[in-house]
């Protein structure tokens, strides 16, 4: 029996150094020690321990792919919205730059409207058309 159960835990220590690895295809051969009757209890335990592990491990590495798709499906969305956003800013910028421009060209025609449609301004141009005439011009 000694010998035998050194034969189930070299398979054992092979096993777990391959899931150790990731390999994950001879789990079932870690599986079938836990019932093997020719086994000794104390290498079904580990056996059966050491299978949760790395049906756990391995749960947990396929959450992480899926997650890690997600997050790159997510980034490239991102970045989609960037260069949007990017287009978008361009645009906007030229748009309030054109937009001041006619807003000062407003504000300028006003203010000179104000400034014409004043009695000194009116004054001032009787003046001139005065001193005109009285020049010759």
């Amino acid at each position: 029996m000694a010998d035998e159960t050194g034969d189930f835990t070299g398979r054992l220590r092979d096993l777990c150094g391959e899931l150790a690895r990731g390999d994950y295809a001879k789990i079932e051969s870690l599986f079938a020690m836990t019932i093997d009757a020719d086994a000794s209890p104390m290498v079904q335990e580990l056996a059966e321990a050491f299978g949760s592990m790395a049906v756990q491990i391995e749960a947990r590495e396929y959450r992480l792919g899926e997650m890690l798709a997600e997050l790159k499906e997510a980034n490239r969305r991102l970045e989609d919205a960037n260069r949007t956003v990017t287009t978008e800013n361009v645009t906007l910028r030229s748009e309030v730059q054109r937009l001041s421009i006619e807003i000062d060209m407003t504000r300028k025609e006003r203010e000179v409207s104000e400034i014409v449609e004043t009695d000194y301004f009116r004054m001032l141009q009787e003046r001139a058309r005065a001193m005109r005439q009285r020049h010759g011009g």
